[in-house]
């Protein structure tokens, strides 16, 4: 296996080097609270898709830092060629295989997955996950933030509206430029479009096309119930190349519609 090592990544805030973090998991979706170095904000970190955190007592990283590193000290890292993540890939697929996370594919562990390591005062927290998020925890309320990168689009949102199969569907996409949707996909996946079908007086998002930012490398992925994988494309994807896709679900959906008689 090829050595382990800490590659500091950009983030938008600094943890206090003093105060300890408030790790949450067991009740909703597992976060972080941590005070900023300005002292007065407390921030709070997310995560896409976690697998498995750990909290260590120490003063020193785990595993020693990347010597072509040219930065300073950075207190969020990721460990490149990391022995847990393959530990954790390897029971996963051992025992799941094909039932893994509802039938999706195993090896994302491999290919989306990063062992991330939060750095505070003679502490450290690790954890297994697809990406990671920071927000003010004001912005949070009764454990939610509508601003959030992976919150549905609202309805809002809905830059046009078309017809295919005698279905009536919204197109929403996100509000931010696609510069910043680019920037901020190199933390965690943002959602660049989103496809909902009006039936039955609701309009909820089926599909979704999410942007993500990893080594540089800019793909699109597009992605329906439970976060299922249906296609991955290079770049940022246009519209126009997703629609037929769109389509062409919405007319399994009428066929549905007509056998249970409400077309």
């Amino acid at each position: 296996m090829k050595e382990q090592y800490f590659k500091g990544i950009n983030s938008p805030v600094e943890a206090d080097s003093v105060d300890s973090p408030i790790v949450v998991y067991g009740d909703g979706p597992a976060h972080i609270d941590f005070l900023a170095n300005d002292e007065q904000t407390w921030w709070r970190v997310t995560f896409e898709k976690l697998d498995s955190l750990r909290v260590s007592r120490g003063e020193y990283p785990p595993v020693p830092e990347n010597p072509e590193q040219q930065t300073r000290f950075k207190w969020v890292s990721i460990v490149e060629n990391s022995a847990w993540l393959l530990e954790r890939y390897e029971y996963e697929r051992n025992h799941y295989g094909s039932s893994y996370d509802w039938g999706q594919d195993v090896r994302e562990m491999v290919s989306e997955f990063s062992h991330y390591v939060l750095s505070f005062h003679d502490e450290f927290v690790e954890v297994l996950a697809r990406g990671i998020w920071f927000d003010l925890v004001d912005d949070w309320s009764d454990g939610e933030n509508p601003n959030h990168p992976l919150v549905d689009l609202d309805e809002s949102a809905t830059i046009e509206k078309r017809s295919a199969h005698g279905i009536t569907y919204q197109i929403r996409r996100s509000p931010n430029p696609i510069d910043r949707i680019c920037t901020d996909a190199e933390l965690c996946s943002q959602i660049l479009y989103q496809f909902a079908a009006e039936l039955d007086g609701d309009a909820t998002p089926s599909w979704s096309v999410y942007i993500r930012s990893r080594n540089g490398q800019v793909t699109s992925t597009l992605r329906g119930y439970f976060g299922k994988l249906s296609k991955t494309y290079e770049g940022v994807v246009g519209l126009e190349v997703i629609i037929p896709e769109i389509e062409e679900w919405l007319h399994g959906v009428m066929e549905r519609q007509k056998e249970m008689g409400k077309m």
